[in-house]
């Protein structure tokens, strides 16, 4: 499969990163020799390119822990104590050891208060001309730097205790594929929203002092990994260094695609796998213990029922924190689109709002459980450059994008993520993939032969390659689809065990970045993975090449993101 090459740019040169042909009049009506507004004039302090600290307090909401613990042993001290005395049922009997328990105490908090002190003191931040950096430490130094074109995503996190005092905390995905490259916490709440658009800007290659109506059909047309100059107008002027910025950067605006309703949240909660699992558990248990009591009766401590009980008393935390995780984190779920990605606001007590850019979508997987199919809803999950390895359940909530919604919610969160599946009917070969079975819609499945290693999924066990995307379906109790952009593809495994081989099946693993989603196509016939395996090897390289994804998104990809979103909304 061959494609049509892209003509080469003058080198040093993109068409998509020159200079606007309005600038602010206070450039374009300013004399050749005018000098330059000093660095940080006019700009919001956060963001001046000087140094700054974290709000004062911002120790003691990290450390609130360390007062809670204080007040629970002085409880534990002489709390009951003081109790019988007020209510006249006793003497205070702790009040001997008082002054030395009070002094303890007083010791302990005086000596938090110096190390949380230095603690704010030596921790600063600047939004240098290239890089975010960040110093923490006061007997170990830690000088952390990010550079805006390796900046992935800017979150903003708010716990319930920054909230109350109106702190947040920001977060920095780059392009490292590992953990969190930076956490800047606490600032207030509207400085940290500054600092977002700046740094989102910065990194999307959006000129400083830019209007809104710029910003929105820029957006995301980002400057290369490679550069981070900015360029002169024109193609036949060399690269030259950036100006100073004059004035904050705007918030891109964006545009409310859909909100989870509360009610459908808790339904999904209670329906889902893992709620399934754990009242299964007690069931089994429960009726364990009545078959023990009928052919084997116990009485005194022995008592099966007494057994039972403190064998549930540690499934009943289980099943209230999962149940609690999962509201709590899905409350609220915001699905907002903007030139600068996908924006996601969700939490009850704690609330996130993060971005993420569709340039940087490597994997979609939309997923239906069990109990799911009689209300019809689904869950979409990504992988993303830059967000590292998270699996179900440990910071998997960062990669959902969807945690139940309709079909229809589906094809609009597909609309962003995935905007070209590379066919006409997508919308009827999405469905396909979700919920049908056999070779409707293109889809190839698994031969008959392997019926007894796959009872229950030989049918549903297929794939689909389209013009832009393998879609790969799978699953029967729990359906499964995964939509992989062609050159997002980072290599293919064929593999063989010897049941496999005198079946004459394989399985194919499609390597993507780390995250909930991984790609894989099992059993399937071994001349059909064979093809598949040297088809998708070519054409992924081929895609490569012909999209330079060292950028959030390429001109023509961002304008025909922004055409579906706008067609969404209209929807």
């Amino acid at each position: 499969m061959t494609a049509p090459q892209e003509p080469e740019e003058p080198a040093g040169v993109r068409p998509e990163q020159a200079q606007p042909d309005h600038q602010p009049d206070s450039t374009a009506t300013a004399p050749a020799e005018s000098p330059l507004p000093a660095p940080g004039a006019g700009r919001p302090e956060a963001a001046d390119g000087e140094w700054h600290r974290v709000h004062p307090i911002s120790p003691w909401v990290r450390g609130w822990v360390i007062l809670v613990a204080m007040l629970f042993f002085a409880t534990q001290s002489f709390g009951e104590d003081m109790v019988r005395a007020l209510v006249g049922q006793g003497e205070f009997q702790a009040a001997e050891g008082l002054w030395i328990t009070l002094a303890i105490y007083g010791a302990v908090f005086v000596v938090m208060v110096i190390i949380y002190y230095f603690s704010w003191r030596f921790t600063k931040y600047q939004l240098a001309e290239e890089q975010v950096l960040l110093d923490t430490g006061v007997i170990f130094r830690q000088h952390r730097r990010v550079r805006y074109d390796r900046v992935q995503a800017v979150d903003i996190r708010q716990p319930l205790l920054a909230r109350i005092f109106g702190l947040a905390e920001l977060k920095f995905e780059a392009a490292d594929g590992g953990s969190t490259a930076m956490q800047l916490s606490f600032i207030k709440e509207g400085e940290a929203r500054i600092l977002r658009a700046e740094i989102m800007g910065r990194a999307a290659g959006i000129r400083a002092g830019a209007d809104p109506e710029e910003v929105a059909r820029r957006g995301a047309a980002a400057a290369t990994a490679e550069s981070g100059e900015e360029l002169s107008e024109g193609t036949g002027e060399g690269p030259r260094p950036a100006e100073a910025p004059t004035s904050a950067l705007p918030e891109a605006p964006e545009h409310v695609m859909l909100k989870v309703p509360a009610g459908r949240m808790i339904g999904s909660v209670l329906l889902s796998t893992a709620m399934i699992v754990m009242v299964s558990i007690i069931i089994v248990l429960v009726v364990g213990a009545w078959i023990l009591d009928m052919t084997i009766p116990q009485d005194g401590e022995d008592n099966w029922w007494l057994i039972l009980l403190f064998i549930l008393i540690p499934f009943a935390f289980s099943l209230v924190g999962v149940a609690w995780g999962g509201f709590n984190k899905g409350y609220n779920f915001t699905v907002a689109t903007s030139p600068d990605g996908m924006r996601l606001r969700y939490g009850l007590l704690e609330t996130s709002q993060q971005t993420v850019p569709p340039g940087r979508v490597q994997a979609v997987r939309i997923s239906q459980g069990l109990l799911w199919r009689a209300f019809g809803w689904y869950r979409m999950s990504v992988n993303v450059a830059g967000y590292g390895a998270v699996t179900e359940g440990s910071g998997a909530d960062k990669s959902t994008v969807l945690p139940v919604g309709t079909i229809e919610d589906v094809m609009r969160v597909l609309s962003v993520v995935a905007p070209d599946p590379g066919v006409e009917d997508a919308p009827e070969v999405i469905r396909e993939g979700i919920t049908g079975s056999g070779d409707g819609r293109g889809f190839t499945h698994s031969p008959r032969r392997v019926w007894w290693l796959d009872p229950l999924t030989w049918k549903r066990n297929a794939y689909r390659s389209t013009d832009t995307m393998v879609l790969l379906r799978s699953g029967r109790l729990e359906r499964y689809l995964v939509l992989m952009p062609h050159e997002r593809i980072q290599s293919i495994g064929l593999h063989q065990g010897p049941l496999e081989r005198r079946l004459r099946v394989a399985t194919l693993r499609f390597h993507s970045t780390a995250g909930p989603v991984v790609p894989l196509l099992p059993h399937a016939d071994v001349d059909v993975a064979v093809r598949l395996f040297n088809e998708e090897a070519d054409i992924a390289a081929v895609s490569r090449r012909m999209r330079d994804r060292n950028q959030w998104m390429r001109q023509d990809e961002l304008d025909r993101f922004e055409q579906r979103t706008q067609q969404v909304i209209e929807q």
